[in-house]
């Protein structure tokens, strides 16, 4: 794309609203940001379509919104789904609301039944309503965690699942295929038929609820104590108080403190910097205030509400986080013991991506329940739990992102925090903490320790960088990382692994992607992967050790030498 001739044709414009033109302004002698902003559209990454907001045809506004949605219409239209419809909703962020509706508009000039939430919704709800009308197709607007400057777009198929191989590649062709003269059209000419377009019916947020309600094992119990177990929750300014306010209680958990500050839907997300519950300035308000109210646990969501991170109070009364692998083998080790008694776990399924603990794989095999791994993004999760005929106790991965029911085909924050809640209960009702039992696991399963860290490159500058820097560790891999000698290398974007001890290739099944993954003759593993929603580059180790001290310590001089080797 030439970017200096696609910024002129932007900039001759007449409909674009004053904010878009005094950015188009602003930037005229910056050719570095012209070309950042016009030299391509937004990339379809592993959630979906997502980036900053702004003027151009790599930022997101209503004619990159048009472009897409264009694209996924004419797919249901090849399809025959106009009747089965479009579930649309979205979340807390600047103009979520505003691109809903207008997708909505633009859905409805091919005829297309459209149903839109009356509010801002959570993703899980999206995954459920989808499933649940059967409908032909699904659009979120969120960008989830990211910053506050960005949106998104997510798109999910019939099966309730975000959009995946192999016809994501036929609506992304679609989209492609879009012209210039179908995308440049004033969004005030693009009149919506009002006949088409309806709202969520209530049922279907009655449903959804249930079936957050049943990710609880245990109902009788949390209903009789819930009342004891002393709850904050912060919502981080977006969408899961929407569900959850009604859920705490149905569910007999009446003792929630919920940060005020951070339940108002804000899209400038005020009082955090990042919207994000895995890092910790997320929690400094949940914490403050569990400090003054003496609660066991912090729970937040992100915007979204399709990931859940907790804080819990530990026996000498601090406050600590369990990271997303930590907490997620402490819930598949919860949902594998008791479902164990009134079920054939042979019969079930647990599925996790790979950059993953490997705690987990070992708590399935212990329980007999059969396990997958895939890519990174619940897409490829998902994937697995619609061709199993097995029934799902537990999908995960590493960014706190869970499901322990297939009443939705996505990560779930809603579910899942209502079901910790109960795990922290019965927990504290034996006398323990989530810290105390993830300490038995380590004790039964052996020391599992996962880290990660990135290495932020912006811009198109950015995105070279980091194709290059993989196509280099291809051509001539690392053979240690300090003095700890590297055993296999398997590369997920040609499946092929290759043995550096015996000098052999072999291949392997696997979806493409763009990760590295080295096995170390310590046991430990390191992954390499370029993100696919933000901009950088993420390395993973998961390390399996005697101690804890000496799993941390493993993992700075790990840290320290992959910096060296990547810079």
């Amino acid at each position: 794309m030439d970017y200096m001739k696609e910024y002129e044709k932007w900039r001759s414009l007449t409909f674009l609203d004053k904010e878009m033109k005094d950015e188009l302004k602003s930037i005229e002698h910056d050719e570095e940001a012209i070309k950042n902003q016009f030299s391509n559209f937004v990339e379809f990454g592993t959630a979906g379509m997502r980036g900053t907001m702004g003027a151009g045809p790599n930022r997101m506004n209503y004619l990159t919104i048009r472009r897409t949605t264009l694209g996924l219409a004419k797919y249901i239209v090849n399809v025959g789904g106009q009747k089965k419809g479009v579930i649309i909703t979205y979340d807390c962020r600047n103009n979520s609301k505003e691109f809903a509706y207008y997708t909505a508009s633009v859905l409805s000039e091919f005829n297309i039944n459209v149903y839109v939430s009356k509010k801002l919704r959570p993703t899980p709800f999206l995954s459920f309503a989808v499933l649940y009308m059967k409908a032909c197709a699904g659009i979120n607007i969120t960008a989830s965690h990211n910053r506050r400057e960005d949106n998104g777009y997510k798109i999910y198929l019939d099966d309730g699942a975000q959009f995946s191989p192999p016809k994501d590649k036929v609506i992304i062709d679609l989209v492609n295929s879009v012209t210039d003269e179908e995308i440049f059209v004033d969004p005030k000419k693009v009149k919506p038929n009002k006949s088409l377009i309806k709202i969520i019916p209530k049922k279907v947020e009655d449903e959804f609820l249930k079936g957050a309600l049943d990710c609880i094992i245990h109902k009788d119990f949390c209903k009789k104590h819930g009342k004891e177990l002393s709850i904050v929750y912060t919502p981080l300014h977006g969408t899961g108080y929407t569900f959850l306010k009604d859920g705490f209680k149905k569910a007999g958990f009446t003792n929630v403190h919920v940060v005020k500050e951070q339940n108002d839907e804000c899209g400038d997300f005020k009082t955090i910097p990042y919207p994000n519950p895995e890092t910790a300035p997320a929690f400094d308000m949940a914490v403050k205030l569990a400090k003054k109210v003496d609660a066991d646990v912090c729970i937040a969501t992100d915007p979204d509400a399709d990931r859940m991170g907790v804080w819990v109070r530990t026996k000498k009364g601090q406050y600590v986080s369990l990271s997303g692998n930590e907490l997620e083998s402490c819930i598949l080790e919860y949902v594998a013991h008791y479902k164990n008694e009134t079920m054939d776990l042979t019969k079930s399924l647990a599925v996790k991506s790979f950059v993953t603990t490997r705690l987990l794989d070992a708590i399935a095999k212990r329980y007999k329940v059969e396990f997958k791994e895939t890519p990174t993004g619940f897409k490829w999760i998902c994937k697995e739990v619609n061709k199993s005929d097995k029934k799902l106790i537990f999908a995960g991965e590493e960014s706190y992102g869970c499901a322990l029911s297939d009443y939705v085909r996505d990560k779930d924050g809603i579910g899942t925090t209502l079901f910790v809640c109960e795990m922290v209960l019965a927990l504290k009702k034996a006398g323990l903490t989530l810290v105390d039992f993830l300490k038995l696991l380590y004790k039964y399963y052996g020391v599992h320790k996962c880290y990660a860290f990135s290495m932020i490159y912006e811009g198109l500058a950015g995105k070279e960088i980091m194709a290059s820097m993989m196509e280099k560790l291809r051509k001539t891999p690392f053979k240690k990382l300090t003095d700890i000698k590297v055993t296999k290398i398997l590369d997920y974007k040609t499946n092929t692994a290759y043995d550096v001890v015996k000098g052999t290739t072999s291949s392997f099944e696997f979806g493409s992607t763009n990760t590295l993954k080295f096995f170390l003759d310590d046991n430990s593993t390191a992954t390499i992967r370029p993100s696919g929603t933000e901009p950088k580059i993420k390395i993973y180790f998961d390390i399996i050790d005697k101690t804890e001290e000496l799993a941390n310590n493993k993992a700075k001089i790990l840290e320290r030498a992959m910096r060296k080797e990547l810079s």
